[in-house]
């Protein structure tokens, strides 16, 4: 045999091996199926077979659970279409890599490469890829909170569709996507009409996939329906989400079906059925290791409404715990993977642990201290420290985009805060520090509830206990990130919420007990907040701002610290005349800042025009 038939025998072979495993859901040897992948990229012969089957085996990965490995391979294909010219292939390697990454709860990896896609698609013209794109970046906000962001892409989604047939199927799970949103930004007619809409656009499934979706959109209109007090409709449609959870087999379908059926029991009156029913699925979803939430909310909400409030308290710490815990894994995870991908070690090294891979950091470091000039040396500590900070930064702006729509205000307080300092009279190292640390003053916050974080009224006294909460959560995350040198922003993290008086919280200290940084970063983050609007306030003149933070010297700010400051805001407001956008310059820097406006572009939705959305949302809410 030929080298040419024995090359062409080994790539049909491959492509073989992976399509059987995409196809099946499983491999024996799921190790080999990337190995497979890693040797169809050696060559550019059949360039276009070959990126196809190495995006193949990235979806394999996908759907069997292990994202982290399907970037990897979606990487790898988006690197060889690239240098083999192949634009289409490109476009679904960036569309990969953002699924992938959404799916391991990386919204800002997400996000900068469904940007990239999207720019890539407008380019060159393919609206289904650009349709493709939106939808997945409206999922992925949809997934991360941020429901009015998610509601615009899924519209665009819909509106590229009116003009071609052939989108039927991406913007049917458009609208059921918008139902969702809007259920949970209580707009619930607009969520009926596009629940609607996808139902008239239905037609009978017949693969996994498509009943699994059939199910989720029963499910909404249930839900939604349950919103205006039609319970009857609501449990029609609960009993035609098991009639399609039936077909399916699937756990998951199951699940989504048994959490309509027990709220509209609950609903119409048998209440005791549907409690059973939801307890029932929930102990299922546990024993099946599946996602809870959507089970322990319905339980809450049904308690709630039977008056049990004891009861909806013990299942509403439950989810609140759970959020915890996955919130911090989720974000333990991407820091330590990201700080493995910094190791300087050899490409056929062996894998390190994170704590190896300090040691080696700061070994390069301590090289660099015994033959580098003293300038230097600190400005290589900070840009080791900054490197390392960098996955963890990325993820509080994720978080914190819930109750502040820029994504800035952690980079303004940074910045604030670091000025302060400067006229404190702190080091230049200190200095940059607290610029860095500051930034991740709220990271707590990735483990507060939507419905607690996004309130438009003022929060009673438990749900103010759960928002206090975010303070040692922060902390906690920051301690087992395992970064060097992280003290000072757990410090910040833990007691921005102290006062001088000692009345703050969480550990009531006052005065020089606590931390410089952190009194210096409490005045900058009070500030920010006060002159910005939230969705329980309205923004403040800095004026008023500035008077209340004078009326609160001594008690609830350091008295010298806040002399400083008020003299600090004074000369910089002279001095700018748009001070947010001085303060907010490490933010426009920030990749995943610049993908979320290279989307709105695409959306065609200008940032003031989003703000005043926003804005009217929150206005509708109060």
């Amino acid at each position: 045999m030929s080298a040419t038939a024995e090359a062409s025998e080994a790539l049909d072979a491959a492509i073989g091996e992976i399509a059987l495993a995409l196809k099946s859901g499983a491999a024996a040897d799921q190790e080999g199926i990337e190995v497979t992948a890693l040797k169809l990229a050696d060559s550019c012969d059949n360039r276009e077979i070959r990126v196809l089957a190495i995006l193949d085996a990235g979806r394999f990965f996908y759907v069997t659970g292990r994202p982290e490995v399907g970037i990897r391979i979606a990487e790898m294909a988006k690197s060889f279409a690239l240098e083999t010219a192949q634009v289409a292939a490109t476009i679904t390697a960036y569309n990969l890599i953002g699924v992938c990454s959404a799916d391991s709860g990386d919204l800002p990896r997400a996000m900068e490469a469904y940007a990239e896609g999207l720019n890539l698609a407008r380019r060159a013209g393919d609206a289904v890829q650009e349709a493709k794109l939106l939808g997945n970046t409206g999922v992925a906000l949809n997934y991360a909170g941020l429901f009015r962001e998610s509601k615009a892409c899924l519209q665009k989604v819909v509106a590229l569709g009116e003009v071609d047939p052939d989108f039927a199927v991406m913007v049917r799970n458009a609208y059921a996507g918008i139902a969702l949103c809007c259920l949970h930004l209580d707009e619930i007619g607009p969520g009926i009409a596009a629940i609607e809409k996808c139902i008239a656009l239905s037609i009978e499934p017949t693969d996994a996939h498509s009943i699994q979706n059939r199910v989720l959109a029963e499910n909404y209109y249930s839900r939604l329906l349950i919103e205006i007090g039609d319970f009857d409709g609501a449990w029609r449609h609960a009993r035609a989400a098991r009639q399609f959870a039936n077909k399916s087999k699937s756990p998951r379908a199951e699940i989504q079906a048994s959490v309509a059926e027990g709220l509209a029991e609950a609903f119409s009156g048998n209440l005791d059925v549907g409690l059973s029913r939801l307890t029932a699925t929930l102990a299922r979803a546990q024993e099946l290791k599946l996602p809870q939430r959507e089970v322990l909310v319905a339980l809450v909400k049904a308690l709630e409404y039977a008056g049990r409030h004891d009861e909806a308290l013990k299942y509403l710490q439950e989810m609140l715990a759970q959020q915890r815990q996955t919130a911090e894994a989720n974000v333990l995870h991407h820091v330590h993977q990201h700080l493995l991908q910094l190791h300087s070690a050899d490409a056929d090294s062996p894998i390190e642990d994170v704590k190896q891979i300090m040691r080696r950091m700061e070994t390069h470091v301590e090289v660099i201290e015994g033959r580098a000039a003293k300038i230097e040396l600190i400005k290589q500590k900070q840009e080791l420290f900054r490197a390392r900070i960098e996955a963890m930064e990325r993820l509080a702006v994720a978080a914190e985009l819930r109750d502040d729509s820029t994504g800035e205000h952690s980079y303004r307080v940074g910045r604030m805060a670091c000025l302060l300092a400067k006229e404190a009279g702190c080091d230049d190292e200190t200095i940059f520090m607290i610029d860095i640390a500051a930034r991740l003053h709220d990271v707590g916050k990735i483990g507060i509830p939507d419905g607690i974080l996004l309130k438009p009224g003022k929060l009673n006294g438990s749900e103010r206990l759960v928002m206090e909460m975010h303070a040692e959560i922060g902390a906690d995350v920051l301690v087992k990130s395992e970064i060097p040198h992280i003290r000072m922003a757990e410090e910040i993290a833990r007691h921005h919420h102290e006062r001088w008086d000692g009345t703050g919280y969480p550990a009531k200290i006052g005065g020089r007990e606590i931390p410089l940084a952190v009194r210096i970063t409490t005045l900058a983050d009070v500030y920010d907040a006060l002159t910005h609007k939230r969705p329980y306030k309205e923004a403040w003149t800095a004026e008023a701002s500035l008077s209340e933070i004078l009326s609160l010297r001594g008690t609830h700010f350091d008295p010298e610290l806040t002399d400083l400051f008020l003299a600090l805001v004074s000369r910089l407001r002279r001095e700018h005349r748009d001070l947010d956008h001085h303060l907010g310059e490490a933010a426009r820097a920030s990749p995943f800042i610049q993908a979320r406006g290279k989307i709105w572009e695409t959306l065609k939705l200008a940032k003031d025009e989003y703000q005043q959305q926003f804005q009217r949302t929150m206005d509708l809410q109060r």
